[in-house]
């Protein structure tokens, strides 16, 4: 059965690989010598590229807060028992 960590690293991987290809065909299509449709598919590539990268920041900045939340709470029980809270 799959972990919910190892779905976590498998998001992950596939926000890198969905970013760093849409990265990659916008500017190749960037590129290309005939303009038209062909760029403006290659700038919607790029543009998808940066909404991807932002929804991966954020999602990361989540989890952050998570952990700084927990680490309060386990400070305030060392405040008020002595002793820190186990990590299980």
């Amino acid at each position: 059965m799959i972990g919910a960590a190892s779905l976590r690293g498998v998001a992950r991987a596939f926000l890198i690989a969905l970013t760093s290809v849409c990265c990659l065909g916008g500017f190749v299509l960037l590129n290309l010598p005939e303009g038209g449709t062909i760029d403006v598919v290659g700038v919607a590539l790029l543009s998808l590229a940066l909404v991807v990268a932002l929804v991966a920041i954020l999602r990361a900045g989540r989890g952050s807060l998570k952990d700084r939340e927990r680490e309060a709470r386990a400070r305030d029980q060392f405040e008020r028992t002595g002793e820190w809270p186990s990590d299980s």
